[in-house]
């Protein structure tokens, strides 16, 4: 095991007060010490900033200025990075615990060159915190079965690629996606990594248009299978629209109700009960 192997994580924000130092706190309190941060921020306006100095000097780069978008920013960080292995842990998403990128690297099998490494990914609703199970990598082909904060990729391979900025929401799953075509090495450790906040976040709030990018990199797009699953989305968006506005709270009851049977996820405190054996 490589065990001074540099990983880079980056973060990007942008008016982000209330949730960047969470985000801030989680990285520079691992107990891994090989870690080069980089916050990319889009020009915050909110005091994010302040914060971000804050920690300046736990942080080996960062900038604020306006940019064309998330992956734009994302880019940014990584034309900055020297480490091997390149991570996202964007505002308001946060590391497990102190230890994850330390088992993450125990248990990553770094020595056999895995071009991608990912764990166990938390996803934090209103109505409660789930964690992913582990998907069979087939279902690229369909839709991300991998959290990108729970992913570290290769460096180079990232720099040589680059996140498609055309992509609004899914540039990170045509990125990954690409990966997965073209046969690269993934291993999945048995670790929770990141604690992702799944209810602002941006695909959260777009899902017609994050169906259809996906749609567009997959080449499910325009076929009878999309439209169908289209129109399905854009009914229970309005469905779900309205029962929040009128009936808030029925509308949390019958969200974490539909999680619970959602058979790739499990209640936090479920998964645990064998995860801490």
């Amino acid at each position: 095991m490589e065990n001074d192997l540099l990983i880079s994580v980056v973060t990007v924000s942008y008016n982000a007060v209330t949730t960047i130092e969470q985000t801030i706190l989680s990285v520079i309190n691992q107990t891994y010490p090989h870690i080069e941060y980089i916050i990319i921020d889009g020009g915050s306006t909110d005091g994010t900033v302040d914060v971000i100095k804050k920690y300046a000097d736990k942080i080996v780069y960062w900038v604020s200025e306006p940019d064309k978008g998330i992956y734009d920013a994302m880019n940014k960080g990584v034309r900055e990075a020297k480490g091997k292995y390149i991570a996202f842990l964007n505002a308001g998403d946060f590391y497990y615990n102190q230890d994850s990128l330390l088992q993450l690297i125990q248990k990553g099998e770094i020595d056999n060159d895995p071009d991608v490494i990912y764990g166990y990914q938390i996803h934090s609703f209103n109505y409660g915190k789930f964690v992913r199970k582990k998907m069979p990598l087939v279902y690229f082909k369909e839709f991300m079965p991998i959290g990108h904060p729970s992913s570290f990729v290769k460096a180079d391979l990232m720099k040589n690629t680059m996140f498609d900025c055309s992509y609004r929401i899914a540039a990170d799953y045509n990125f990954l996606f690409g990966l997965y075509q073209a046969n690269k090495k993934f291993k999945f450790v048995d670790v929770i990594i990141a604690d992702f906040e799944s209810m602002t976040g941006i695909s959260s709030e777009s899902n017609l248009l994050a169906y259809k990018e996906t749609a567009i990199i997959n080449g499910c797009y325009g076929t009878l299978k999309y439209k169908i699953r289209y129109l399905k989305l854009y009914l229970s968006g309005m469905i779900k629209k309205i029962t929040r506005l009128l009936f808030p709270k029925l509308a949390l009851t019958i969200q974490k109700r539909k999680r619970r049977k959602n058979k790739e996820y499990l209640l936090l405190d479920e998964f645990l009960l064998d995860y801490n054996k």
